[in-house]
């Protein structure tokens, strides 16, 4: 009987303590936040809207020249290696020329047509030069 009183008022110590210690779900810490008072900023309106584009353009360089990427919404949909419209592998001289020619398929994109294809004439009228 001895034994059994103790070791009963040892476990009730123990139970209550570690219950009152450790909660069953931890409180977030409490987020102090501090306010800063607005400073003047100018705003600056376009004097024409302009749409947004779910195109985007890349261009990149390759062993054959400059090529470029166009993607959808982020989703890569044309990976061009070589000036289109033209015979042969050859890619476009400079970064400028790639992105002339992926900015024209864009905008072809943009009003519905595909495939967005280039004529040699359109590489003439942009300045593009293919013919070594």
């Amino acid at each position: 009987m001895r034994l059994i009183l103790p070791f009963l008022l040892l476990i009730s110590l123990f139970s209550c303590s570690d219950s009152e210690k450790s909660p069953k779900s931890p409180s977030p810490s409490p987020v102090v936040e501090k306010v800063l008072p607005r400073k003047k900023q100018s705003v600056v309106k376009p004097t024409l809207p302009s749409p947004v584009s779910k195109y985007s353009v890349a261009t990149f360089l390759q062993p054959e020249g400059w090529g470029y990427y166009i993607s959808e919404n982020g989703k890569q949909i044309i990976n061009q290696q070589t000036i289109p419209g033209v015979p042969g592998n050859q890619g476009f001289k400079t970064s400028e020329e790639a992105l002339k020619v992926a900015e024209l398929v864009r905008s072809k994109m943009e009003k519905g047509t595909f495939p967005p294809t280039i004529s040699e004439e359109e590489l003439q009228k942009l300045g593009i030069s293919w013919r070594n």
